[in-house]
């Protein structure tokens, strides 16, 4: 099962995505400046800020905040999406450029960040690459300690938390010595549901029960009868007694209105779009999620 993604306003991200089958995905230089400029180019439009990043030979650590919330997903896409297509386009080659979907790893503000940002620079050092982590062009490891960085990086935010450049770059070399993260997830990363995150007992709790009730949701979205429109309606019509001319027309009376709900519910759970259930019942496609929601949290659907 694919994790859920977790679409909410302000929320922060570890983000990672490696090649197929562990294949290198950055061959060159320009490699790595294609990747960085699109980056540029696409997260601002879907108010992602990027607060870190390392560009390994074979994986991407991307530390993100999603502004609005739901940004993330589209972003990412486009990224990965149009990166392969000019990757496959330059290696002269065709199929998948990147493995499984990218790693969006929920991170609690504060500690979690800066530890989270200190892992995702030290990783060339781990790798071998440098013997110092502001060596490393690939990464956003100068932008934090002394400022020079040839790519937009939001820093404010992290040194702010550790206290300036000073603190940040004192905390970068101590992190070197911490036992290596699983895999690519953050230290202190545990799993939630089917999500990993870093952060406080409070936090994780918060996410499981985003989590959950996204899943309810997809199971409230599934067909497991499969039936069609005109078979919901016979059902409405027998359990209320309201005929389809009535519940399509203007008149608000409550057991008119208590209909027009459970249409609209028992449709939405069949999976059918809500644009075609607002044109059955003549209404907007808000009023049909508001009417079906206010069904649910009644518990008459069933």
């Amino acid at each position: 099962m694919r994790p859920h993604r977790i679409r909410a306003p302000g929320f922060f991200f570890h983000v990672t995505a490696r090649g197929n089958n562990r294949q290198d995905i950055f061959q060159t230089d320009e490699d790595k400046s294609d990747y960085m400029d699109r980056i540029t180019n696409i997260f601002p439009s879907c108010q992602i800020r990027l607060l870190s990043f390392t560009l390994m030979t074979n994986h991407v650590h991307l530390l993100l905040q999603d502004v609005r919330g739901g940004g993330l997903p589209p972003a990412m896409q486009r990224l990965q999406g149009g990166y392969a297509q000019a990757w496959n386009g330059r290696c002269r080659r065709t199929g998948h450029v990147f493995g499984a979907r990218y790693h969006a790893e929920p991170v609690e503000t504060e500690s979690h960040l800066v530890c989270g940002s200190c892992y995702i620079h030290n990783n060339s050092v781990e790798a071998g690459l440098v013997d110092d982590a502001l060596d490393y062009r690939w990464s956003s490891a100068r932008a934090y300690v002394d400022g020079r960085s040839e790519f937009s990086v939001s820093t404010d935010l992290i040194l702010e938390l550790c206290g300036g450049r000073k603190n940040y770059a004192s905390l970068l070399k101590e992190s070197r010595a911490l036992p290596p993260a699983a895999d690519e997830h953050l230290p202190e990363a545990e799993q939630v549901r089917e999500l990993w995150a870093v952060g406080s007992a409070k936090f994780r709790d918060r996410l499981e029960s985003m989590v959950e009730r996204r899943s309810d949701r997809r199971k409230h979205l599934r067909r497991p009868a499969g039936l069609s429109l005109e078979e919901i309606w016979e059902e409405v019509v027998r359990r209320t007694g309201i005929g389809r001319q009535d519940i399509c027309g203007p008149r608000r009376a409550r057991r008119i209105s208590e209909a027009r709900a459970l249409f609209c519910a028992l449709a939405r759970r069949e999976g059918i779009a809500t644009t075609a259930i607002a044109g059955e019942i003549r209404r907007t496609r808000p009023a049909v999620v508001q009417l079906a929601d206010s069904l649910e949290k009644a518990g008459q659907s069933k």
